[in-house]
């Protein structure tokens, strides 16, 4: 029984990986920058790796057909997709991915080009990655299998853990730009500042430079709500900035305006980082 387990783990944990370097490339090109995809820190996707473990036990019947496993790996790699956004989003409250902007989606969570990707992608692990796959697993004797799996299960839930530590703190860090931004309102609107998109252009457009004198009141108090979202609680810009990178389209269901303003506060901090080591 433990050794079913380990050998099901195994294949998890190899396609979680080869699934996160498939999102790496795929979104890291376009950006022209390393983007680290996915909910955990480490080198994997979960969801491609459930997803692959689906795949295998349900379509092997089916392996004398590709047809079948095209449109069969559509209907599962899709359910999934939908399920896994769905229940994130409940538990984060905050939507990870969107595809309103693609045509034929179902409510952004899907959309019909990602399904046909992945029942090319069905097609592709059935008859060419996991025979391989298949074939390096089983070279290793049970005892190995066991233990391998062993390791890279602590290893992963592990990560899990804190990955999920860390987008509880990130959750909570928006709740505390929320508070720090109602604050100071009032001010605000007096100086003519009165939505949250302007609040958050002006955050953007603060030059790196020390407060100077010449400063105006309004750009006094854009460097008080920085400071405030700063010494705030639940600060951690790698982890918060990786898990906005990993997600660029996340739509939070509460504080999208604080995102929005946190987003644009830790890229003014980058670039203040970066103007400093530069000299």
């Amino acid at each position: 029984m433990y050794y079913n387990l380990s050998l099901l783990f195994v294949y998890f944990f190899i396609y979680a990986i080869i699934g996160w370097m498939c999102e790496v490339v795929y979104c890291s090109i376009p950006a022209k920058k390393f983007i680290n995809r996915g909910f955990l820190n480490g080198p994997y996707c979960p969801i491609y790796g459930v997803g692959a473990v689906i795949i295998i036990m349900f379509l092997m019947p089916y392996i004398s057909n590709p047809i079948l496993v095209f449109f069969i790996g559509i209907i599962l790699t899709s359910s999934l997709e939908y399920i896994t956004s769905w229940g994130m989003e409940k538990l984060f409250h905050a939507k990870w991915w969107d595809y309103s902007d693609h045509k034929f989606n179902i409510n952004g969570r899907v959309c019909l080009l990602n399904s046909f990707l992945f029942g090319l992608l069905c097609v592709i692990l059935m008859y060419m990655v996991h025979p391989i796959a298949s074939d390096l697993v089983n070279s290793f004797s049970t005892f190995w299998i066991q233990i391998i799996a062993t390791v890279a299960a602590i290893f992963f839930l592990s990560d899990l853990v804190e990955s999920t530590r860390e987008t509880v703190s990130f959750n909570k860090k928006l709740n505390s730009v929320y508070e720090a931004t109602t604050e100071l309102k009032d001010n605000l609107k007096e100086k003519g500042i009165t939505t949250a998109h302007e609040v958050t252009a002006r955050v953007r457009e603060l030059k790196d430079d020390k407060l100077t004198d010449a400063m105006d009141s309004a750009q006094h108090l854009i460097v008080s709500l920085t400071n405030r979202i700063n010494e705030t609680k639940f600060i951690n810009r790698y982890s918060h900035q990786r898990i906005m990178n990993a997600f660029p389209k996340m739509a939070h269901t509460y504080h999208q305006n604080s995102l929005e303003l946190y987003k644009a506060y830790l890229e003014k901090s980058k670039r203040h980082k970066a103007k400093q080591h530069s000299k």
